[in-house]
Order: structure tokens, then C-alpha cells, then sequence
């Protein structure tokens, strides 16, 4: 019998314990929306342009040839489309859907639906999905907390070998080992709310529709139970959640869950890690302005995973020293002509229309400097085409649908201005809603602002954005509709010394969200948009786009602002 020394039997072990931690890495996105070219960044007294989805497939494809021994894994957590005039061409007659091929040739693994992916009703969602379903080798949807009615045309792109999936599961091979991975992904409640008007019948777990209320302990118990699926029949290593929501809601979810291993989150375009519950919850910001990149090591024996590098920033800024790649870069620079030919428009999308003296940033803060001049210009506008008799009053919208922001020195193209604007669609899926007109009493303008204030502490979608010539004051003290908004006037005059109907512009995006605010208030908040002989508006009256009438104004008004 062959003698084991003591020396032989420690390396022997040695090399047991090494071949069983096995890297690997996982690379992610979140909240691309459809941004191919990329965002300008203040850079001193200049500017910058930061992510851009050439530069991104040159990152990725560098990762994969730093990484080729070793897993990589890609994670997108939603609102891959929408928000740029590319976001035209998925809804097209053209084969092609831009924002899916970038994810399928970039090879993501996990997919989920974010609430923009709906911002083309159920409709264009097909659209999308008929595309995407008919691209060879096509990568599934994970949707984990989706349901649809049987009755739905969506229903047919539902289920476990469909292309939208409750769970999907891989195994990754290295020459360190296999790792065997559960893949889940949700739309968190808040992106729910926000888009309860353009789902139809469209719903999630974690959400209740006809009473906007959030249900985050049933969330948790129905993402638990596919969790122990998952391990206990699919005997999976690690399960990734992609979760189009952050911030305190993707703590909160992280917090009750049992067996999840990474967190991937989205929705609040903020840039964050943590650690929550054991849990890795990390998000890059928005518009592809980062890459996420997490270090791992999955140790075999021990069935346990650990995070490389803890107090590392795991995002890496993609700047505009990184090469572009040359096959997507033709790409976009054809697809940028085409998207805004689609959208109706004749003139180039890289004139420059608009060069401000100040920046102007969004943000959640009333009153907004970004959103006073994007409703402003657009009151601005509308008002040079209307008869004295008929001027509107005041133009509203919500800092949820101003987008970016407006840097000092910075030039800024039509398409780029229709970034600020970019949310929604017309009725011929055009991108851009139109805008209309109606008229509320002063009573109602004065709760329509009591509730868009106060509901700003529970979603930030809805802090408001109105034209200069509207102003108010707010007790952080008061009570809510009773004396927490005062001061309030309408060109000066107080608003209690108005004693007409007031004439108010929007976008048809905030129009189809009045039903969801009669839902949240439990009907004590019921609007109806009139028409001036006060009775319940049946066609709006329809204006220009925002983004034409605010390239129209800034082009008129060079230097101005």
C-alpha cells in the first residue's frame, strides 16, 4: 500500500480547495433607454459625452476577452427603450428592433421588462416582441411577476417556453468548473404605478391595479416560493434577481428574501451599492453612462458565493475615451436619419438648436429650474398660435417626464432636445405624445398641486413641473390640502381672486394618468378635464408636440436662456 506523507496529503488539499472557487463576473445594465448615442456631461467649461452603445459593446467585448477563462454573466434590468428618437424604429414597419439586438449581440443573459417598455400601449409591445421573438436564437424576457388576462394578445408570448419567462436557467462552463444559475426579474412596485395606464391588461404580483396600492410582502412570498423552486427542484448554484426597482424599495425586497445571491437594480437612475440581507444590490445610474461590473467567487465545496472587492465602485464610467466600435457606430449614424424620418420630422436631427448660458438640472425639488424652462418654453410657444381670447393659462407636467437636463455651454441638437421630452407615443406610434388643452376650475388646479406635491415623498414621478407665470409656496409644517400649499397665484394675481375656468396645456401622457390619481386617492380626487362651457372634455384639443414647440421657441429665442 502506497504511503501518504503528511506533506502530500496538504497539497493535496491545497489543490481541492482551489478547484473549487470558481470567478466569475457579472456585467449589467439598467435604464438604457434607447440612449445609442450616448449623453453629453459638463467637463470643465466644455462638455463630454459619456456611454453611447459603441462604446458599451467595446467595454463588454473587452470584458469578455479579459475574462475568456473565466464566467461572465449579463444582466439587463429594464427600460432598455424609449427615451431617444431611436426608439422609432422598433415600433416600425423595418424588421429591426436596435435596442434588443444591442443586449442579444452583446450576449445578456437575464432580460426583464421595465414600465417603458409599455409607454407604446399593448399594441406596440407586440411590436417589439413579435420582432424579438422572430430574431434567430433569440434570449427570453425574465418577467417573474407578470400575469396577463386570458384574453390578452400578449398571453401568447407567456410562459415557461415562451418568450417571456417566469425563470430561466443556465449553466456557465470555465476551465475552473460549472456553475449553475437561476435567473429572475420583476418590475418593482413603483415602476408599476407609473405605468398602470399604459399596461391595460397587463398585471404584477406585487401591485394592486384597481386600487394603485403596493403588496410587498405578497412580492416577497411569490419571488421566495420560485427562489426555492429554483434551488430545491432546478438545483441551481445562485439565483440573480433583475429588478426594474431601487433605492429603498429594492432594499426593502432584498431585506425579505430567502437564497437570493445578487440583486440587479434599476428605475431610480441612481447609482448605488449596498449590501442588504447578505445580498449585493448594486445599479449604475441611467442612459448608459456606466457599466455595472461585480467580481465573484463561487466556492464549490462550501456552496457558497463571496463578493471580490466589497469597497470597490462597481461601475465603470464609459467615457469618451473608450473606442467606439466601428460596426455599431455606422449603425447608429444610419439609424439616427432613419428614426427621425419615421417620427415625421424633414430637418437634420444633429442641427443644433439650442446653446444655454446656465444649466438647467432635473430634479425632484419644487420649485425646478429644468422644468420651468421645459414647460415655460412649451406655454411660451403654444400661446404665439392662439387667439387673445383663447390663450392658455398655465402648462403642467410632472419632473417624471423631463428627462435630462440642460448643461451651461452646451450645444444641444433637435434630437437631443427631444431627449428632454421624450416620454410616450402618438396614436400612429410615433415617439413623442401630442400635447392637448382643457380647463379645470381654481379649485381644481389648486388639488391638483396639493396632490402632486405631497405624493413626490412616495414617488418622484409626480413632483410637479409648471410654467413660470404659476407660483406658490409650501409649509414643510402644514397640512396637506389644508394650508400646506399658500400663496398661490396665476400671473401675479392670487389664485382665489380667479374667478373663471383656467385653461391648462399638458401632454396626453399626464392625461391618461388622471385615472390612476382618482385610484391612489381612493376616489376623494376626481378630476374632470372640461371643456370651457364646463362639460367633461370627449376630444382634446390637439397642439404641436412638446419637443417641436420647445425647438421652435429656443430657436427663436437664441441667447435667452
Amino acid at each position: 500500500m502506497k504511503k501518504i506523507t503528511l506533506a502530500t496529503l496538504i497539497i493535496s488539499m491545497s489543490f481541492s480547495l482551489s478547484g473549487a472557487e470558481i470567478p466569475f463576473s457579472v456585467f449589467h445594465t439598467n435604464d438604457l433607454h434607447s440612449h445609442f448615442d450616448g449623453v453629453k456631461v459638463p467637463s470643465g467649461t466644455s462638455y463630454e459625452k459619456r456611454g453611447g452603445f459603441s462604446r458599451l459593446t467595446t467595454l463588454i467585448t473587452k470584458l469578455r476577452a479579459d475574462k475568456k477563462d473565466e464566467i461572465l454573466i449579463g444582466v439587463d434590468a429594464g427600460d432598455f427603450f424609449a427615451g431617444t428618437i431611436f426608439s422609432a424604429m422598433a415600433l416600425s414597419d423595418s424588421p429591426e428592433f436596435p435596442e434588443y439586438q444591442f443586449l442579444l449581440e452583446n450576449k445578456y443573459d437575464l432580460l426583464t421588462l421595465g414600465n417603458h417598455e409599455f409607454d407604446p400601449l399593448n399594441d406596440g409591445l407586440e411590436i417589439m416582441l413579435k420582432k424579438a421573438e422572430n430574431t434567430p436564437h433569440f434570449t427570453p424576457i425574465v418577467s417573474s411577476n407578470l400575469f396577463v388576462e386570458e384574453t390578452s394578445p400578449l398571453k401568447k408570448y407567456v410562459g415557461h417556453n415562451a418568450l417571456i419567462r417566469p425563470y430561466l436557467v443556465k449553466e456557465f462552463t470555465s476551465p475552473k468548473g460549472k456553475i449553475k444559475v437561476g435567473f429572475l426579474g420583476i418590475l418593482g412596485p413603483d415602476g408599476c404605478l407609473v405605468s398602470r395606464s399604459t399596461r391595460g391588461d397587463v398585471h404584477f404580483v406585487g401591485f394592486d391595479d384597481k386600487k394603485s396600492n403596493t403588496k410587498m410582502k405578497l412580492l416577497a412570498a411569490h419571488l421566495n416560493d420560485l427562489i426555492k423552486v429554483l434551488k430545491d427542484k432546478e438545483k441551481v448554484d445562485i439565483v440573480i434577481l433583475s429588478m426594474h426597482g431601487g433605492g429603498k424599495e429594492s432594499h426593502e425586497l432584498a431585506a425579505k428574501l430567502k437564497g437570493l445571491d445578487i440583486l440587479i437594480a434599476g428605475h431610480t437612475h441612481k447609482q448605488e451599492f449596498a449590501i442588504v440581507n447578505g445580498v449585493p444590490v448594486n445599479q449604475t445610474g441611467s442612459y448608459g453612462e456606466n457599466l455595472g461590473f461585480l467580481e465573484f467567487t463561487y466556492d464549490t465545496n462550501a456552496k457558497k458565493m463571496k463578493l471580490l472587492y466589497p469597497e470597490k465602485n462597481h461601475v465603470i464610467t464609459v467615457t469618451d475615451k473608450i473606442q467606439e466600435n466601428s460596426v455599431w457606430k455606422s449603425r447608429i449614424e444610419k439609424w439616427r436619419k432613419t428614426s427621425f424620418e419615421l417620427m415625421g420630422q424633414k430637418s437634420s436631427p444633429d442641427e443644433v438648436v439650442f446653446t444655454p448660458k446656465k444649466s438647467y438640472i432635473r430634479s425632484s425639488a419644487i420649485p425646478n429650474p429644468m422644468g420651468a424652462l421645459v414647460t415655460t418654453s412649451i406655454l411660451t410657444e403654444l400661446n404665439n398660435d392662439l387667439p387673445e381670447n383663447d390663450k392658455i393659462d398655465l402648462y403642467i407636467t410632472s419632473m417624471g417626464l423631463v428627462r435630462t437636463s440642460f448643461y451651461a455651454n452646451t450645444p444641444y441638437t433637435r434630437a437631443e432636445v427631444f431627449e428632454s421630452v421624450s416620454i410616450g407615443f402618438d396614436k400612429n406610434r410615433r415617439p413623442g405624445v401630442d400635447t392637448v388643452s382643457f380647463y379645470l376650475t381654481p379649485k381644481e388646479v389648486k388639488t391638483v398641486i396639493n396632490f402632486m406635491e405631497i405624493y413626490t415623498y412616495i414617488s418622484t414621478s409626480f413632483s410637479p413641473a409648471i410654467s413660470s407665470n404659476f407660483t406658490f409656496k409650501i409649509r414643510k409644517w402644514g397640512i396637506p390640502f389644508v394650508n400646506r400649499i399658500y400663496d398661490i397665484k396665476l400671473n401675479g394675481v392670487p389664485l382665489s381672486d380667479v374667478e373663471r375656468p383656467i385653461k391648462i396645456a399638458t401632454n396626453k401622457f399626464v392625461v391618461m394618468n388622471i385615472e390612476t390619481v382618482k385610484r391612489i386617492t381612493r376616489g376623494w380626487i376626481d378630476l374632470t378635464p372640461k371643456t370651457k362651457t364646463g362639460e367633461p372634455v370627449v376630444d382634446y384639443p390637439v397642439h404641436p408636440k412638446e419637443f417641436q414647440l420647445m425647438i421652435e421657441h429656443f430657436r427663436k429665442f437664441p441667447g435667452r436662456y
